[in-house]
């Protein structure tokens, strides 16, 4: 171009021909090929995603398989019709307009909802929040400021000693209030309103909108719209369809600028809100395939003509990590759109490469309906052995590493100095080979562009980098060879174009084996090798190789699709290995062409150290033949090779088969032990990579590894990384992988190990940290090994824990340092259902037509106070993804309102809880019922901190830990060879007391002492159990004799009490008695009876409760029975609204109790050798006197209400009054009312009772800033408290905030 930009470099093609190919074959843009990409969704608003070069939809499909766009609209409605309208009754009570020329044949509505914030991203939500708070907040500000203002007048008025007239304090409506004089406590009440205010102002937060949503069908299909405006009118709402039939999708409004498309399910029952939980879906799928015309060819996707299925994998939930439902899910979508390729830039590490519910799909997918799926690599380099599932664990899938060229580092990154850096890998690229011996990485492309992204992120398009970036670049040019494929009739399957790929692949010399796999991708290469090879047999073949151990062999992380010799003992001398290769046809294929199959096979290992037969004769249902390999004469590093097959009569076709072959030799030892190791001046260049393979020593358990730069004119960036590998575990497990910035410094790293493994030290210079520098590498290995490794201790309770000490290596300082940090407890479901799918729902019908069946786990638990950091976990499922067996494993967790507080999935978060119930919702899925009727007893984890952290304490003898005495100090050393027993003490902690008996506690202890500024980082794990409960202590000697004393002291008074009234007790009438029990029963008949009445007949009811309280009889038969009528007389004449009543008889039982006299009661300390019966009814007096009491205060509230609701009757809005504007005579009776009462009670332990009655005290008075603050005491500690939420928004209203 003109202006000499280099635009070649803003979207990669021509380092894979891609560009070259385009020019010379302009119709094979991808036309006809359609590509599913699994990611985070895909915009289609998005810049280049309307439509493709040849004018078709570019976005054929849009799915959320995660089910986080989910809402239930299982509520059917009936509208009713309007004048040009149909309303009908939203789920969130709002009433909502649907337009008359809506279709709706059976006049049924489905109604649902959806929160806001359900359905955005992260990165979104944030945006947005922040922009609310922000308008907002700013007329709030204004508020406090005039708050302070009026405060500063008020002070300055008391300063002079006037009496300052303006209006009441509170911003009451009322003209009347607005002309009042400052009322007594005016002052405090603006401060409190201040502070108020700054609280709400603090902890403000905008929560997002709710959605209400309308499905139904129209005759011919299901449709909705959705309330984005949340104004309830949707008259001018365009009804949207399932995204595959209808192509629509809207925007939710132009601020958040957020597009979504609709899918609905279960005749209507479930509809999903489809909105991308990221950028990174968009981005892909713009390098894979965008549009821009105008941009005239430089900004277009690889491949222009292809079409897209939006795939969202990524859970808005778990921010957007990916699922096993939603991954299961996703291949019926591709089989559902017949899609030819698949991209997935998602990984993760797994434990047991080409295992997993996933792959066995994966390998489904292209062996059985012939799709080609690529997906990344990982970007967790530059250690060996880093290549994540499932892009480069599993065997039907192509694994892509990132390359970036010269043109990229121009046009994406601005480098300068490109002129010295050459084109290269990125250094964070995961390098193979896999743990079962595959190469892992199959091809390399470009693995950074800038892409289209969300309209949402307010961009057009923006730089992203990553193996996620490189997978589209190469499938985007596989769709490129595709379309050439499709356009001339050329046969091909995902094994002829992989091998094709692979075999035309470009080598870069620079670059090691393990980065760039077989090399970068050529597109032109490639189509013209699969346009020469199309009707040759083997393009109709999957050259399957599977390698199992031969006599000898010892096996660390290989077999299976390789050999791997790791570890030291795996490369000192020969290992066999024996390799079967299977001849896969596809299930349809023509069953003579399978008995007919004959090829004779040419061997040769590309390497002097592998040996294998020169040919093999080749027919359906495979050969097998043994190898050998023979690493011994090797030197140290890492060494790769293959044993190829070819077909013997044209080896030109490539290799059909390769075998791949990796030995890692350790560096010799340099010293007698293998303990320390140093290497000096070695040399740095951007993307330069050292590694170093150490034999780790027996008795080790520690790697200290010390990296020294110098000879830097300024800073460079490195990544250091140390690898081992352990069987059937990620890498992840047993790794560290650390970025630095280092300027002549040196930088410290400790690393737990095990001995007799080979551990992999790797230091690399950044790929665009300019510059070079030398640096020296030092490693030494520690060890001291307790046993048992698990230390076990009780608290609060006396015991003794012994840990033996050996040490393997040269001596070390023993440190010990133990805690206990989290309790855990377990809890078996209350309830579990096994059900299978509805077949309505065709998302979740897996491949061959079979149903999956879901197991639904409920368990519930309660937090007895807020807890930070709490994490629920289910032990057996979890850090599992790729390699779990199950199709599903999601759990989500809801409060006692029902409301959605997290979702989890294999790596659980943990979570903020208030304190309340909570109940959890496991998902379990798989297609056999047998395996998920063995989970239905599935033990779930709750685990939060202590409220402090217990320590326990080392001691170098028993007796020292069991009298607590005489610490292990910190200088105490441990020579090698040598066993030392340590001895843990119980610790006794307030933190464990009151936690239930069997509750798990969980923690770490280290032992040895930090060095060079790092902590021991070789942790193991400590464990107690929660003891039962202590018993009573016996009581001291004294003590003792003193309760003795005092019993039979008091035995001796009831005796001569007895004694005195021996003679004198009158003798008991039979006749008076049982008149007086016939008088008694006959009372609480009446009293009953009363209890159950309700209006009019209660209204009757009250003379007969005077005449029974005014009856002689019972007067002198029982004074209780009397006190329980005139309590049934308050609680009648409440429910009948006579306030003069109430008070009378609150009055009537007061009297009747003799308060001074009950008072005087409980004026002085009672002892043990009081009348406990009398203690008994005294303090049922007092509590009926405080019930009484609050009767009347209640009563004289709602006589002041109804006097206020009087007054306003018929007055408009600005003319009316408020309680303050009561004259003081009228608020005297409530006064006086609530002083009583406040006698008979604590204000802090009877809240219940006095609360109501102090903030209805406040807004008498018009304080409305203390009624405020009392109202939100109590919502803090009651969150859900519905009546006081209500009395919050009067109140707001009051002070005219309104918009709180």
């Amino acid at each position: 171009k003109a202006d000499g930009f280099p635009t070649e470099g803003i979207m990669p093609k021509a380092e894979t021909q891609a560009l070259s190919f385009l020019r010379a074959n302009p119709a094979y843009d991808g036309r006809n090929v359609v590509v599913a990409i699994l990611d985070t969704g895909v915009d289609p608003g998005a810049i280049g995603l309307q439509e493709t070069s040849d004018g078709k939809p570019k976005i054929v499909d849009i799915v959320d398989t995660t089910g986080s766009g989910d809402l239930d609209t299982s509520k059917v409605v009936e509208g009713k019709a309007e004048e040009g309208c149909v309303l009908v009754n939203g789920v969130t009570g709002k009433p909502l307009k649907l337009s008359s020329g809506f279709k709706n044949p059976t006049g049924k509505w489905h109604v649902g909802a959806k929160p806001e914030f359900e359905l955005y991203p992260k990165g979104l939500k944030n945006r947005i929040v922040k922009e609310k708070a922000k308008k907002f907040l700013e007329p709030q500000r204004k508020r406090l400021a005039e708050l302070a203002r009026k405060i500063a007048v008020l002070e300055e008025s008391e300063r002079k000693g006037g009496e300052a007239k303006g209006p009441a304090p509170a911003s009451s409506p009322s003209a009347a209030a607005a002309s009042t004089p400052r009322p007594e406590g005016a002052l405090e009440d603006l401060k409190e309103q201040k502070k108020q205010l700054e609280a709400m102002v603090k902890s403000f937060s905008y929560t997002g909108r709710v959605f209400d949503v309308v499905t139904w069908h129209d005759g011919e299909k299901h449709v909705c719209v959705v309330d984005t405006q949340c104004d309830g009118d949707l008259t001018s709402s365009e009804p949207m369809a399932n995204y595959r039939h209808s192509r629509q999708y809207g925007t939710i409004d132009t601020v958040d600028l957020v597009n979504y498309s609709v899918n609905i399910y279960d005749d209507g029952n479930l509809t999903t809100i489809v909105v991308c939980c990221g950028s990174h879906g968009t981005h892909v799928a713009g390098i894979t395939a965008a549009y821009l015309p105008d941009e005239k060819g430089s900004m277009d996707g690889v491949a222009p003509g292809a079409q897209i299925v939006s795939v969202k994998i990524g859970d808005t939930r778990l921010g957007s990590m990916e699922t096993n439902m939603g991954m299961v899910r996703a291949v019926r979508a591709i089989i559902d759109n017949k899609c030819d390729l698949v991209n997935m830039s998602y990984g993760e590490p797994t434990s047991t490469p080409n295992k997993g519910r996933f792959p066995e799909l994966c390998a489904l997918l292209v062996n059985t309906h012939n799709v080609i799926f690529v997906s990344s690599a990982g970007n967790a380099g530059p250690a060996l052995t880093t290549v994540g599932a499932p892009g480069s664990t599993t065997s039907e899938l192509i694994g892509v590493g990132a390359y970036v060229s010269t043109p990229m580092m121009k046009a994406e990154y601005c480098m300068r100095g490109t002129d010295t850096v050459a084109d290269i890998q990125y250094t964070w690229s995961s390098r193979g080979p896999c743990a079962n011996g595959h190469l892992g990485v199959c091809i390399s492309a470009p693995g950074g562009a800038i892409a289209p992204v969300p309209q949402w992120t307010l961009r057009r398009n923006t730089l992203m980098n990553g193996t996620s970036m490189a997978s589209p670049n190469a499938c985007g040019g596989l769709a490129l060879v595709l379309s050439g494929l499709k356009a001339l009739g050329v046969p091909y399957t995902p094994h002829s174009v992989r091998r094709a790929c692979e075999n035309t692949a470009k080598y870069i010399g620079h670059i090691e084996r393990f980065a760039q796999g077989h090399g970068l991708l050529q597109v032109d290469d490639c189509f013209k090798a699969l346009s020469a090879s199309g009707n040759r047999v083997e393009s109709r073949i999957n050259y399957k190789v599977a390698v199992g151990k031969g006599a000898g062999w010892v096996a660390g992380g290989g077999g299976g699709r390789g050999v791997y010799l790791r570890n030291p003992k795996e490369v000192e001398g020969v290992s066999e290995a024996t390799a079967d290769v299977t001849p896969a046809f596809h299930e349809d294929e023509d069953p003579k062409l399978k008995q007919g199959f004959q090829q004779r096979l040419l061997v040769r290992p590309t390497a002097f150290w592998v040996d294998a037969p020169k040919y093999i004769l080749l027919m359906n249902g495979g050969r097998s033949f043994s190898f050998a390999v023979d690493p011994s004469e090797l030197g140290p590093g890492a060494h790769y090779a293959e044993v190829q097959g070819f077909d013997s009569t044209d080896l030109s076709k490539g290799p059909l088969f390769r075998v791949p072959v990796t030995a890692i030799k350790p560096e010799k030892k340099q010293d007698k032990e293998g303990r320390r190791y140093r290497f000096r001046d070695l040399s740095f260049k951007p993307g330069h990579i050292e590694r170093r393979y150490l034999a780790t020593p027996e008795g080790c358990t520690l790697a200290h590894i010390k990296l020294t730069t110098s000879n830097a004119e300024t800073t460079r960036k490195f990544m250091v990384a140390a690898v081992y590998l352990d069987s059937q575990r990620g890498y992840r497990d047993n790794e560290i992988n650390k970025f630095v910035a280092s300027e002549n410094q040196e930088h410290h790293f400790n690393m737990p190990v095990e001995p007799g493994v080979t551990l992999e030290v790797v230091v690399a210079q950044y790929w665009s940290s300019l510059g070079v520098c030398t640096a020296d590498l030092d490693v030494s290995f520690h060890g001291v090994s307790p046993t048992p490794s698990v230390l076990f201790v009780t608290p609060n309770a006396p015991n003794v824990t012994r840990v033996d000490l050996r040490c393997g290596l040269g001596k070390e300082k023993l440190d010990a340092q133990a805690k206990l940090t989290s309790r855990v407890q377990q809890y078996r479901p209350k309830e579990a259902i096994i059900r299978p799918l509805p077949p309505a729902e065709r998302r979740d019908l897996l491949p061959k037509q079979t149903f999956t069946s879901e197991l639904l786990a409920t368990y519930q638990f309660e937090l007895k106070a807020k807890t930070s950091k709490v994490k629920i976990g289910f032990p057996f499922l979890n850090k599992m993804l790729y390699d779990s067996p199950y199709g599903s494993q999601l759990f989500m967790l809801f409060d006692e309102a029902k409301r959605h507080v997290a979702t989890g999935d294999a790596w659980p978060d943990a979570v903020s809880l208030d304190k309340g119930k909570y109940t959890v919702r496991l998902h379990v899925r798989h297609d056999n019922v047998g395996v998920l009727e063995g989970l239905r007893a599935l033990v779930m984890d709750v685990s939060m901190p202590l409220s402090k952290p217990v320590s326990l304490s080392a001691h170098p003898s028993y007796a020292d830990a069991a009298l607590k005495r005489s610490k292990l100090g910190g200088n105490k050393t441990i020579k090698a060879s040598q066993t030392i027993p340590v001895f843990f003490s119980a610790p006794t902690s307030k933190a464990v007391e009151g936690l239930a008996p069997g509750t798990l506690l969980t923690g770490s202890v280290t032992y040895i002492k930090s060095r060079d500024g790092m902590k021991d980082v070789r942790s193991y794990p400590v464990r107690g159990v929660v003891p039962p409960a202590a018993a009573p202590a016996a009581a001291s000697a004294s003590s003792g004799g003193k309760k003795k004393a005092a019993e039979e002291k008091k035995k001796k008074k009831e005796e001569e009490k007895g004694e005195e009234g021996k003679d004198a007790k009158p003798k008991e009438d039979p006749k008076a008695k049982f008149d007086e029990m016939l008088l008694k029963a006959r009372a609480a008949a009446i009293l009953n009876y009363v209890s159950t009445l309700k209006g009019d007949e209660l209204k009757e009811a009250l003379p007969r409760l005077k005449e029974l309280k005014e009856s002689t009889d019972l007067k002198s038969a029982d004074e209780k029975i009397v006190k329980e009528v005139i309590e049934a007389e308050i609680k009648a004449h409440a429910v009948l609204e006579d306030h003069a009543a109430v008070i009378a008889a609150a009055d009537e039982y007061v009297r009747l109790i003799n308060p001074t006299e009950l008072a005087a009661f409980f004026g002085v300390n009672r002892s043990d050798d009081d009348d406990k019966a009398e203690t008994k009814a005294k303090e049922k007096d007092r509590k009926g006197v405080i019930a009484a009491l609050t009767a009347k205060a209640k009563a004289v509230v709602d006589q002041l209400t109804k006097a206020v609701e009087t007054a306003n009757k018929g007055k408009a809005e600005g003319e009316t009054i408020t309680l303050s504007d009561l004259a003081k005579d009228q608020k005297e009776g409530f006064v006086k009312a609530l002083k009583e009462l406040k006698r008979w009670t604590n204000v802090k332990k009877d809240k219940k009772v006095l609360s109501p009655l102090i903030l209805f005290e406040h807004k008498l008075n018009g304080c409305y800033g203390k009624a405020l603050s009392h109202v939100s005491e109590h919502i803090a500690s009651n969150p859900r408290d519905k009546a006081m939420l209500a009395t919050r928004s009067e109140l707001l209203k009051v002070l005219g905030w309104t918009e709180w």
